[in-house]
């Protein structure tokens, strides 16, 4: 390459870079190449440079949205048995991953017995949620109700600002493997009620709904308030079979993989 030529790569570089268009900078001999190769015309070579970055971009804050949310890391739909798990609707979740359910602030409510693939599906579905734009917290249970107990005397102004509270998608992974108390179960109450109609909860439980109240503290009129908000705009997915991981188990002892 001649020095004329290297001086005004590297001043294209540097406006790139003043641009913040880093990785088009980085990416910029071979981009040119790419134009040359394909004989594009100059509306075309700068919509390649602008698409360049912006995919790149694209590809970061999905990436980071993903690190940030707390999502079990490689479970997509994409990976997901559909063959074993035959007791899954797989037309209504790709429905829900086209992620209109998160543009109307829905819920989603996945029941059923434990290793049937809940947390799988709700986490395939946070994926979508991240590639459509949208911010996902995933939190188990357990962790969220004690979060909810820190932060009860915390100023109004500051928990409204928890991920819990502003994620456009929530979701709650195995709610019911433990019976909530009655201020456990209000505080629980007071999350969804707050989120109702302002973003999506994702909820994963081995009970079904008539098992709620008993859940809730044996509180039928909490339990009602409770599933009024979360099934007035909601979809149920209700999945049987056998567990993951009891076939795994089952698999491993086939092979001889498991001692006695």
């Amino acid at each position: 390459m001649s020095e004329g030529k290297s001086n005004s790569l590297d001043r294209s570089r540097w406006l790139l870079e003043q641009l913040g268009w880093q990785w088009t900078a980085q990416q910029l001999p071979e981009l040119i190449e790419l134009g040359i190769r394909e004989n594009k015309s100059l509306c075309s070579f700068v919509e390649l440079l602008a698409g360049s970055e912006q995919e790149h971009r694209q590809e970061q804050r999905i990436c980071n949205w993903l690190k940030r949310s707390g999502l079990p890391v490689g479970k997509t739909l994409e990976d997901f048995d559909w063959l074993f798990a035959h007791g899954v609707d797989r037309s209504r979740v790709e429905m829900l991953a086209t992620c209109e359910f998160a543009r109307r602030a829905e819920t989603v409510l996945i029941l059923g017995p434990s290793g049937v693939g809940k947390t799988h599906i709700a986490a395939g579905l946070g994926v979508k949620a991240i590639e459509n734009g949208f911010a996902v917290y995933f939190i188990l249970a357990d962790d969220l109700i004690e979060l909810l107990r820190r932060d009860e005397h915390v100023p109004g102004s500051r928990a409204k600002r928890r991920r819990y509270m502003t994620a456009k998608v929530l979701i709650i992974d195995e709610l019911g493997f433990q019976a909530l108390d009655r201020q456990d179960a209000h505080r629980l109450f007071r999350l969804i009620n707050h989120r109702y109609e302002l973003g999506s909860t994702i909820i994963t439980s081995n009970k079904s709904i008539r098992e709620w109240p008993g859940m809730l503290a044996g509180d039928e009129a909490l339990a009602s308030a409770t599933l009024d908000r979360l099934l007035h705009h909601c979809h149920v997915l209700q999945i049987d079979g056998a567990s993951y991981r009891l076939r795994e188990i089952a698999r491993q002892i086939d092979m001889g993989q498991l001692n006695d």
